[in-house]
């Protein structure tokens, strides 16, 4: 019998072909994890995720072949980021290449340019299959993949957002700690448009966090992921506990920051400005307007602003002040959860 999140496969001459490119031992193995509500079948091991037994018909497949400099036929390119065709191509250069195809499969090639390691480190290339590859995956799909940190909290699940640098794992890690509220997710979770209410989907199970926001917390940095393009982020794993269950979203808070002398304040929101909070929340927009349409997503994120509530909440930055300054938000949460009682 299989053990559980792994399986083998046949050892076929394609598949040894393919997997020999990037001068990494071919592995016979598949191994099985769940995200974001999809089952994936997987040639590269995948510890971030939930492991689940074998399946025989995942909804997605993570393969590991050659893959073409360039996107076929791409109707555009920049940078990193090629696409077209329900395809898309992420190069990042030194780590790896992506190819994501029609919202089910993801082909990773590790044959890339690098400078001195023959080899990229296997962490840094599932940052990237977990991050940007992902995203894409989920926008082929159509649905809504949101930058968020979202918790469950007696009110029912708050998300956080807000451009980068807002200081939306900061909170969630914050009111996770300090409250014990469960934390869904953290970078990303998707909300699927067909379901009837707007459940979220959490992503992998992880936190990444400054190291001045740790300090605060105290937790320690020592045995800690370091961020690949931030050294002072690190990334903390939250396997224990951790549940890939939907649930649905009650609100979503934008991050803002307080004026100096201005004091921390929770701000109802509707019509246009709920709306355009939940846009600004997209992952990946551009890839949204690629596999979707810009009439598809503003129907989308119209119809999720008026399923939920949007606030603005507007804080000191300074974490010395954190317990004084989240007192709005727990305030309006408590009385959320006295209005279900």
């Amino acid at each position: 019998m299989a053990s559980q999140g792994k399986d083998r496969v046949s050892n076929s001459p394609t598949s040894v072909q393919g997997e020999r490119r990037g001068n990494l031992p071919f592995s016979n193995e598949r191994f099985y994890y769940r995200t974001y509500g999809l089952n994936i079948e997987s040639q590269l091991e995948l510890p971030e995720l939930p492991a689940i037994p074998p399946c025989a018909e995942p909804d997605v497949v993570v393969l590991t072949p050659g893959v073409e400099d360039q996107l076929e036929d791409a109707t555009f390119r920049k940078g990193w980021l090629e696409m077209g065709d329900d395809r898309c191509q992420i190069t990042i250069e030194g780590i790896a290449r992506y190819r994501v195809e029609h919202g089910q499969r993801i082909l990773l090639d590790r044959r890339v340019p690098r400078g001195v390691d023959p080899v990229a480190d296997p962490g840094d290339i599932r940052l990237f299959l977990l991050g940007s590859a992902l995203g894409g995956l989920l926008h082929q799909r159509h649905w809504l993949p949101l930058h968020v940190s979202a918790l469950k909290t007696p009110g029912g699940v708050w998300a956080f957002t807000g451009h980068s640098g807002a200081g939306k794992s900061t909170i969630g890690a914050w009111l996770h700690y300090t409250q014990g509220w469960p934390l869904v997710t953290d970078d990303v979770a998707v909300i699927k448009p067909h379901e009837e209410e707007p459940y979220l989907h959490p992503g992998p199970p992880r936190v990444k966090l400054w190291k001045d926001a740790l300090a605060a917390l105290g937790i320690e940095t020592e045995g800690l992921v370091r961020d690949l393009t931030r050294e002072d982020k690190y990334h903390l794993m939250l396997n224990k506990g951790f549940q890939d269950r939907p649930y649905p979203l009650k609100a979503l808070v934008m991050l803002e920051r307080a004026e100096e002398g201005e004091s921390a304040s929770l701000e109802r929101i509707t019509g246009v400005d709920a709306f355009k909070s939940v846009m600004a929340t997209l992952y990946r927009p551009e890839m949204g307007n690629e596999f979707n349409t810009p009439a598809g997503l503003m129907r989308e994120c119209t119809k999720l602003a008026s399923k939920i509530e949007v606030y603005r909440f507007r804080r000191p930055w300074s974490l010395d002040d954190m317990n004084t300054s989240i007192q709005p938000l727990l305030e309006r949460i408590m009385l959320e959860q006295d209005a279900g009682t």
